[in-house]
């Protein structure tokens, strides 16, 4: 039994893995950056009909602070003897908010509205042809849920008494729906 032992015989280099090391950074889509919003409120039904509607969409710049554009319709239809009128009252909104915790944030919107004119032969706001109406409204809002849905309430302060005669209100209350909240 001999061993031979080969000088010549061909070394085998061990290769190594040089890993690097790359930050992962997190990149967010643009899509997952956008919060649209639709809202229901300011409902009545004494004397007639109220409905509002409200949507919008949000880009967020961080996690707790967005910024956005929406636009609002307001319906009042009145109940009398003969034919039912009605008012609608358009507009648009800038609003930036701040997520105080998860669930509840601030908000701050500037409302560019225009109040439709009394219905021929009715007085009930006064207006004999349209107003426009521009004014800052202020509140808090509280969104829940789980995913990329919340839904929740808003509370609007509105700040121009000329504003206020018209809605017939000093605060907006929405309900609603937030995605990617």
């Amino acid at each position: 039994m001999g061993i031979t032992y080969n000088a010549d015989a061909q070394v085998r280099k061990r290769t190594t893995s040089k890993k690097k090391t790359k930050e992962k950074t997190e990149q967010v889509s643009l899509l997952d950056k956008i919060n649209p919003e639709i809202k229901f409120g300011n409902l009545g039904f004494f004397n007639g009909l109220a409905i509002s509607t409200k949507v919008n969409a949000g880009f967020k710049v961080s996690n707790r602070f967005s910024f956005g554009a929406g636009g609002k319709l307001y319906y009042d239809q009145s109940s009398v003897v003969g034919p039912d009128p009605s008012i609608t009252d358009l507009g648009g909104f800038l609003y930036g908010r701040a997520k105080i915790t998860n669930e509840i944030y601030f908000q701050a919107e500037y409302a560019l509205m225009k109040y439709g004119a009394d219905p021929v032969g009715y007085n009930f706001r006064g207006l004999r042809e349209d107003q426009k109406v521009n004014f800052p409204l202020v509140g808090l809002g509280y969104c829940s849920g789980l995913g990329k849905w919340r839904f929740g309430i808003e509370l609007l302060y509105v700040t121009n008494e000329l504003a206020r005669d018209y809605q017939n209100s000093v605060v907006e209350y929405w309900f609603g729906a937030s995605y990617n909240f």
